[in-house]
């Protein structure tokens, strides 16, 4: 870094000056805003009312022998809403234990096979009953506790932790050129001279609140050099830690801090209200989350354990079992050839045919995908060996069991020393002699050369097995280890590159493995989205390969291809998703054709001629009641008149696996103005008839092909299942 650039960006170190007086007014106003949310426990925080995904009308789908319990459970959560405005703290626990009276007996009844056929509404509304009930709970806990006390202590132990991870950054920066110019840059220095000498006052707050001020500005007054490096691992746990001081050390009037606490917990519940019933504004619901736990006490512990499974889990799974790995990469070959050997003083020729089959053994891991290669043989040979006294005929019969393991990280793999067991066996066929013809000398004289040879079995079957080890375990560890060498390689040069480039690579993900399962989770989220929750537990099965996708994963994607707020043609947009997935895919796609429409369009539709997609949230898929759901949020050009405004297009798709093809069919697409926006009838049903002109039923090829270096294995989709928010797709 020169001298130069810290000079042009004093202007940057103002601004960040400037940002923190601002910041403290900000939190002013929130404390004003937050005296209008009076009440006592979830009073005014939760609505008067059930949210949409907890009506009377989604606990109507359990009809059958489950209408009256469905009646009284729809009835029970109604009054907790209904009654959280006149009652306390206490009353409103006992009211959530009614509540997990009636999510226990939901959460029972998916374990039960005999209600499988209501498994798909009971999953949806125990999820949703589940993620308030724990909300409640945790914003109950949130507000007993005592801020005041826990925040001393707590501000001490993070400010511990602040100086460690700032002693951290010195020595990493101290290992660059220049590198130590970046901590008065960040404020380093007055941050850690004001927390060594105290650390809850007044002053090292302050200094705190520049340097995260200054971590802020890094997007827009940094380039992306300087971007990158600045957002390395030892300046994000440095930020971490930071935002976790600057969490506790703000907590300082109890009445002011409680009020303002209140406000953004009602934030929070308000946010999640309307994502989880539209799919809807997941960044708001992010800041949401980031701000209540920023006035939170505990620092938002007790919220991050409610919400954390529920929003922020895997949205990516993928469970392989062993017996299709070993469809994938079982291996069986068959090799002939000459032997040429001099053995205990024999020349040894004759050929040999060796059998190999290799398998995949899972072991357990909780870290890592780990399976040994189990490379079995046999080897036949038939041989004589030539001494001056004689010509021995043997035939061989070699079996061995070379074991090889291997673990997978998710960015390499990594290979172990194989070990190999051999069992030699000999037999002799016949011997000649030179006596042999003659009566007497040849038998005596092949008597004494059996006697010889069988003295000397052990020795040969000895030098037998070390040949053996020594042909084949050289050959079978250069083998795998240059073929999973080269499927790293290949890996992060072509899979990975794509998903980068794409933005979409997992933020995280983890490997496990059974003696019987293989499972990768990732979760696609990027710091303004939402992941996933638990998918229940009979979609953590499968016969062959079992994919998971949630509709954030997809959802998450889309934000990805850069439409929010463009203007699109039909063309245009088909040549943004085939850059998008040619992008993922590291390789050009072109999409297929399509079908003939299922409706013709007439003059009105013909119009339309490009679709301007909403700034936020453009597109959403939504996965519930067995269906797919594209919501769209557009409004549309057309030729020589004004612009339709925004509406909201509803498409719901099914999908079904049947003998080897995928069966999609778009139903009745619903199209309302999107809120706020004008526009009647007559203009929804121009929309809604150019939508269903471009959703013809399809029928897909179910078959999968996953080419191996030595094979292609063809599968087939057997299974598709759509569950509250999961596509699960099962592959044999």
């Amino acid at each position: 870094m020169s001298e130069k650039f810290w000079r042009k960006n004093r202007l940057a170190h103002s601004l960040a000056l400037l940002s923190v007086v601002a910041l403290a007014a900000t939190g002013t106003f929130a404390v004003e805003d937050a005296a209008n949310v009076a009440g006592t426990g979830l009073s005014g925080i939760f609505p008067s009312t059930p949210p949409d995904d907890l009506t009377e009308e989604q606990f109507a789908k359990l009809d059958g022998n489950w209408a009256e319990w469905s009646k009284g459970a729809s009835d029970a959560v109604a009054n907790f809403y209904a009654k959280l405005e006149g009652s306390d703290a206490a009353a409103q626990r006992d009211a959530l234990g009614v509540l997990k009276v009636k999510q226990d007996v939901m959460r029972r009844a998916l374990d039960d096979s005999s209600y499988r056929s209501l498994h798909s509404p009971l999953t949806a509304l125990n999820n949703s009953l589940k993620l308030r009930i724990d909300l409640a709970e945790a914003a109950l806990d949130t507000l007993d506790i005592d801020g005041h006390k826990l925040a001393g202590a707590k501000t001490r132990a993070r400010a511990n932790q602040l100086l460690s991870s700032i002693q951290s950054l010195e020595s990493y920066l101290g290992t660059i050129g220049n590198g130590s110019l970046w901590l008065p840059y960040f404020n380093i220095p007055e941050l850690k001279g004001a927390l060594q000498a105290d650390q809850e006052g007044s002053l090292p707050l302050a200094a705190a609140l520049e340097a995260q001020s200054k971590l802020k500005t890094r997007d827009h007054v940094l380039d992306a050099t300087q971007r990158e490096f600045t957002t390395r691992s030892p300046f994000q746990s440095f930020a971490t830690s930071l935002d976790q001081y600057i969490s506790s050390a703000s907590w300082t009037d109890p009445v002011a801090a409680g009020q303002k606490l209140r406000a953004e917990l009602k934030n929070l519940s308000d946010a999640l209200d309307t994502y989880i019933s539209t799919g809807e504004k997941a960044g708001e619901l992010r800041d949401a989350f980031a701000r209540a736990r920023y006035v939170a006490p505990d620092g938002g512990d007790r919220l991050a354990n409610s919400l954390q499974s529920r929003l922020f889990n895997y949205n990516l799974r993928v469970l392989v079992t062993e017996a299709f790995l070993n469809r994938i990469m079982s291996d069986s070959r068959t090799v002939q050839g000459a032997v040429r050997d001099f053995i205990l003083g024999a020349q040894v020729n004759g050929c040999q045919v060796t059998n190999t089959t290799v398998n995949v053994d899972l072991l357990p891991s909780s870290t890592t995908a780990r399976f040994a290669l189990r490379l079995n043989g046999n080897i036949q040979s038939n041989t004589a060996g030539v001494t001056p006294q004689a010509t021995v005929y043997t035939a061989g019969n070699h079996t061995f069991a070379a074991t090889k393991e291997v673990n997978f990280d998710g960015y390499r793999f990594m290979t172990s020393p194989a070990t190999i067991g051999v069992n030699p066996h000999n037999t002799t066929t016949g011997i000649n002699t030179k006596f042999s013809g003659i009566p007497i000398l040849g038998r005596i004289a092949q008597g004494i050369a059996s006697q010889a040879v069988e003295e000397k079995r052990g020795e040969a079957e000895a030098i037998a097995a070390s040949r053996v080890q020594d042909g084949v375990l050289p050959a079978f560890n250069q083998e795998v280890d240059s073929n999973f060498a080269q499927q790293t390689d290949k890996l992060n040069r072509e899979v990975y590159t794509g998903l980068r480039n794409a933005g979409v690579f997992p933020d995280t993900f983890t490997y496990q493995s059974t003696d019987q399962m293989l499972t990768l989770n990732a979760r696609v989220m990027s710091p303004r989205q939402i992941g996933a929750d638990l998918p229940e537990g009979r979609l953590l099965t499968a016969t062959g390969i079992t994919a998971l996708i949630h509709e954030t994963a997809i959802n998450n994607g889309v934000d990805k291809m850069g439409i929010a707020g463009q203007t699109l043609n039909e063309e245009q947009l088909k040549a943004k998703l085939e850059s998008f997935i040619s992008t993922i895919l590291n390789r050009p796609y072109h999409l297929p054709e399509q079908p003939k429409a299922p409706v013709e369009e007439d003059e009105e539709t013909q119009d339309l001629n490009a679709i301007i997609f909403a700034p936020v949230d453009p597109i959403r898929v939504r996965v519930a009641d067995d269906e797919i759901n594209i919501i769209i949020r557009a409004g549309f050009k057309q030729d020589g008149k004004e612009d339709i405004p925004m509406r909201e297009i509803s498409v719901p798709i099914s999908l079904a696996a049947q003998g080897g093809q995928i069966i999609a069919k778009a139903g009745s697409v619903i199209v309302a103005a999107a809120e706020g926006e004008g526009g009647g009838v007559a203009i929804n049903a121009v929309v809604r008839k150019k939508i269903q002109s471009m959703l013809p039923d399809r029928v897909l090829d179910g078959k999968v092909e996953i080419q191996t270096p030595t094979k292609i294995v063809v599968a087939y989709v057997t299974q598709l299942l759509l569950v509250d928010g999961w596509i699960s797709v099962g592959i044999n």
